[in-house]
């Protein structure tokens, strides 16, 4: 019993190091070869909040493919750092968006915007959108920060 515990706890170091080596080595930079894809988000409707202090808040990715290859939206994480009156609350969507060269595709990412310190804000959005692309067996993110 004591030597299979000990093997068990081997196994998940061993796994555990494994693990740990490949998320610090993984490449986030795009491709040399890629053109910077030209990106942009926002809200698609405006945020109303009623009698309550939270909100759907649907915001629109645009991605232009500038590369001379199709790129891949793999995955789009959004939230409004630094906000005062509300904020957006940190989203994460998965996609399998395949964007030709030139093409330009629009998705949605539906969040929930929480107030803060006033249900008619006044504050300009500020968006942080972390969003991953897939080319061929390259991966990488590019981050976007948008104000409306």
């Amino acid at each position: 019993m004591r030597r299979g515990l000990s093997f068990l706890l081997l196994l998940v170091v061993a796994l555990s190091t494994a693990l740990v080596t490949a998320c610090g080595s993984a490449k986030s930079t795009r491709p040399a070869t890629i053109a910077q894809p030209d990106l942009d988000a926002g809200l698609a409707t405006e945020l109303f909040f009623g009698s309550g202090t939270q909100a759907p808040a649907n915001i629109d990715v645009r991605v232009t493919n500038r590369a001379n290859v199709p790129i891949v939206l793999r995955r789009v994480e959004i939230d409004s750092p630094g906000m005062g009156q509300y904020v957006i609350g940190r989203t994460v969507r998965d996609f399998r968006e395949t964007i030709g060269p030139g093409e330009t595709k629009v998705v949605g990412v539906f969040a929930t915007a929480y107030a803060q310190t006033t249900r008619r804000p006044s504050e300009p959005l500020q968006l942080r959108a972390i969003i991953e692309f897939e080319a061929g067996q390259a991966r990488w993110r590019e981050i976007l920060m948008a104000r409306e």
